[in-house]
């Protein structure tokens, strides 16, 4: 098997645009279409698919690293930079980008923290948040963060409040909002810093790369 992938392989000439034929059994089968998915696929998907990893692992990292724990509920609340992170991701990348990276990113987050029962609550509110902002940022650096940002505090309450009750939804209530304040005024900073810096939201880039 192996001497006959070889020998499939060699015998395409290397100035061959098209796609290597498909295989109809066995491993050669997926080897092609492996090779067919990235030949189809283009340098900009490539490229997004790289910079959507790439912010996942900064708000995944800036979340579990830039924090620091909070006593409420059972489940390991902590104020951390991850919203930052989450606003950053969600300017350059737009609604879509932001909402994937925030969702994975944050839920990941509260997976490798040990705050799993909040991981699923994670996955949803910081994804809104994200696409939220990513809309919101289209109109004003100003006011996405801290617009975008009230799901956050919301949505953790109404969470909290079904798990535990009103008692300790209302005690993570206030340290949710020193969270939303943090990270609204760390995301504002940091996005008008990068705009400073040049950076542009990755779709304008990819349209002056196209003119």
């Amino acid at each position: 098997m192996n001497d006959w992938v070889t020998g499939w392989m060699r015998s395409r000439p290397e100035d061959d645009p098209k796609p290597y034929p498909m295989p109809k059994w066995g491993l050669q089968k997926y080897i092609g279409m492996l090779y067919n998915s990235a030949v189809k696929a283009s340098d900009e998907k490539i490229k997004r698919l790289a910079v959507h990893g790439i912010f996942t692992a900064i708000i995944a990292l800036l979340t579990l690293f830039a924090s620091i724990p909070l006593p409420v509920g059972s489940g390991g609340a902590y104020l951390n930079a991850g919203d930052a992170a989450i606003f950053t991701a969600s300017f350059i990348l737009g609604p879509v980008g932001g909402m994937i990276t925030a969702a994975v990113g944050s839920a990941l987050a509260d997976v490798l923290h040990g705050a799993v029962v909040y991981a699923p609550a994670t996955l949803v509110i910081k994804g809104l948040m994200g696409l939220l902002s990513g809309i919101l940022f289209k109109k004003s650096k100003y006011l996405a963060p801290p617009v975008s940002g009230l799901v956050m505090p919301a949505g953790y309450f109404v969470y909290e409040l079904i798990l535990y009750g009103i008692g300790t939804a209302l005690f993570g209530l206030w340290t949710n909002a020193i969270q939303y304040a943090f990270g609204a005024a760390a995301g504002i900073l940091l996005v008008l810093a990068l705009t400073r810096a040049g950076v542009r939201p990755l779709e304008k880039t990819e349209r002056q790369e196209k003119e």
